[in-house]
């Protein structure tokens, strides 16, 4: 049996099927394109994110900047309080995002953070002294914010946070200021760095520079994190013509190699050259100080003055006030202080300094000698009480270093009175003898001392070895610091008639912080690097010197001008960062002021 099909059923059904598929294709469409809407909205909102955070992200850079230098502005040690930031810190304009066609900018401040980090928004408010892991370390937090709003088509109100049509950034910043002792470092440059050592050295401490580093040599071991500002070369610094080798690399732990970072700024004064922190105020013509950095100079810092004048005249200073035995009464602390320095400095000596001689055509250095032993004796035993800083400087010099050379000897400074000593000049100083170090001096010049430390009868150690003791059996090394245009050291065996750098030096050592001046390398000559920051003037063949201490260079050296060369044979160094500095430093002030950016995010 044959059924027939209605032809007209089959079109209507057709025709249903087609409006069916037409309306899923409708739907679909309508769906594509507002997911296309969808997408290009949230597209359009990232875009609008990304400029907003950008616009807060600009601004608190400028109000890094500006708060930055209102903390430069301000005397020594001062703390920003929260209205110092009230009006000086201006607000960006639109001409300074000229991308962004509209946009609002409010809640743009800056405010002390407590120690927990939570703002402190009353006027008087300072931020929370946060003490550092070193003696004299610490910072202060501040946290800039900046509100940004860029509306959009859907925007009721265009500068509203709550508008949930406008895009907002609300960007936090904390900004740190940090002041760092200089005597973290086992070696801190405020130039160019070149360290070049021939023998085998290792540096166990940290090591930084303004400047750039040259390091050539693959005798060198940085075990301790190295950081330059400007460039670090494998090679040696233009104007060194006496390194025509060809340079290698210096060794350094895994993952630890020397980095770019950020520079340590002496005491927040941005100077060419701190010279001026060890000149006297005495000099003719006398020193104009620089506002900033005057409470730093070591004559303002000295608990004790002391000068010599071109008649080797000597005066003593207390408070910058002249001790004389018409204006002190016996029996006094001041009048004490006046006869023991008085029978302490010794004038009108002469020594010939080789490296001078070579350069400049002068070697011969006028000395005024300081007994330091003496000093310790009457400090430990009552007889006077001062500050511990010495400044002594001979204020007769030329000022081009070049003729009437003078400078400050060292004598007898095996022991140190407890708490430390730091002892200043303008001048070049000669340190004779081992320092800090509880050696007793023989009578007789040039002999060996009576008692002296393991490290000057020992062998030199290999590197990485356990060290002998720099210290006699009994003593306890103190916190100390020799301060000079120059530091040149004298060995145990020195005496006054030694010329030309052929006189055999003895085993000696040095407990001290130094900072000191160089000659950069220049005209074809080398400075010496690091590895000659203290000077020699002896055969030191075959002999070892053994240093404790941090070498800190802050300036160019203006009196001791003479350029390394020939004049001397270099000792045997057994180096050490002294470690104790991190806790117990040399007295006085040493430090740097960083500004960072600390902390970032959003609410």
């Amino acid at each position: 049996m044959h059924l027939k099909r209605n032809p007209s059923a089959n079109s209507g059904n057709v025709l249903v099927v087609t409006m069916i598929t037409l309306l899923a294709v409708s739907v679909f469409v309508g769906l594509g394109i507002e997911y296309t809407n969808n997408v290009g909205r949230v597209v359009q909102r990232s875009i609008l994110l990304r400029q907003a955070v950008n616009i807060a992200d600009a601004s608190t850079e400028m109000s890094f900047s500006a708060w930055r230098k209102i903390c430069r502005s301000k005397a020594p040690g001062y703390v920003l309080k929260r209205s110092d930031l009230d009006t000086e810190i201006p607000t960006p304009t639109p001409g300074n995002f000229p991308g962004v066609p509209s946009y609002s900018l409010s809640n743009y401040r800056i405010d002390p953070l407590d120690s927990k980090w939570v703002p402190k928004t009353g006027s008087a408010a300072t931020p929370s002294r946060i003490s550092g892991p070193q003696q004299n370390d610490v910072s202060y937090y501040f946290q800039a914010s900046a509100d940004v709003v860029i509306p959009t088509l859907t925007s009721k109100n265009a500068t509203s946070k709550t508008d949930r049509g406008n895009v907002v950034a609300q960007v936090r910043r904390v900004f740190q200021k940090e002041q760092l002792s200089l005597w973290r470092y086992a070696i801190f440059f405020d130039d160019d760095l070149e360290m070049h050592p021939g023998p085998l050295q290792v540096v166990n401490g940290e090591v930084h520079t303004n400047g750039a580093l040259y390091t050539g040599h693959d005798t060198l071991t940085l075990n301790g994190k190295t950081t330059y500002t400007s460039d670090w070369t494998i090679g040696f610094r233009p104007g060194d013509g006496q390194h025509p080798e060809t340079p290698t690399s210096p060794h350094w732990p895994a993952n630890l190699p020397p980095a770019q970072s950020v520079a340590e700024q002496p005491y927040d004064v941005d100077a060419p050259d701190y010279h001026e922190l060890i000149e006297s105020t005495r000099t003719n013509p006398p020193l104009v100080p620089t506002a900033a950095l005057d409470a730093y100079r070591f004559q303002k810092q000295a608990g004790v003055e002391v000068t010599i004048d071109a008649s080797n005249v000597v005066r003593i200073y207390k408070g910058g006030v002249e001790l004389t035995t018409g204006t002190t009464t016996a029996g006094t602390n001041n009048r004490r202080i006046l006869d023991a320095f008085t029978s302490a400095v010794t004038t009108n000596q002469t020594i010939t300094d080789t490296r001078e001689a070579v350069t400049t055509g002068n070697g011969s250095i006028r000395l005024a000698t300081l007994d330091v032993g003496s000093i310790t004796t009457k400090i430990e035993n009552g007889t006077i009480d001062f500050f511990p800083i010495i400044y002594i400087v001979d204020i007769s010099p030329n000022q081009n270093g070049t003729t009437t050379k003078r400078g400050i000897r060292l004598k007898n400074g095996g022991r140190l009175p407890d708490g430390g000593l730091t002892i200043a000049s303008g001048n070049p100083i000669y340190v004779q003898g081992d320092y800090n170090t509880g050696s007793v001096a023989s009578a007789v010049p040039g002999a060996t001392p009576t008692t002296q430390p393991p490290t000057n009868t020992q062998p030199t150690p290999a590197p990485g070895a356990t060290p002998p003791s720099p210290t006699v059996a009994g003593y306890e090394r103190q916190p100390a610091a020799i301060v000079a245009d120059a530091v040149n050291i004298l060995s145990n065996s020195w005496l006054d008639s030694h010329v030309g750098g052929s006189a055999a030096a003895a085993p000696t050592t040095i407990n001290a912080g130094i900072i000191s001046g160089n000659i950069e390398s220049a005209n074809g000559s080398y400075s010496g690097g690091v590895e000659n920051f203290p000077r020699f003037l002896e055969n030191w063949s075959n002999k070892v010197f053994t240093y404790y201490g941090s070498m800190i260079q802050l300036y160019q050296s203006e009196q001791n001008i003479g350029r390394w060369g020939p004049g001397y044979s270099p000792p045997q160094r057994a180096w050490y960062f002294d470690t104790n500095f991190v806790t117990k430093p040399p007295p006085g002030a040493l430090h740097a002021i960083n500004y960072r950016r600390s902390r970032w995010y959003m609410l």
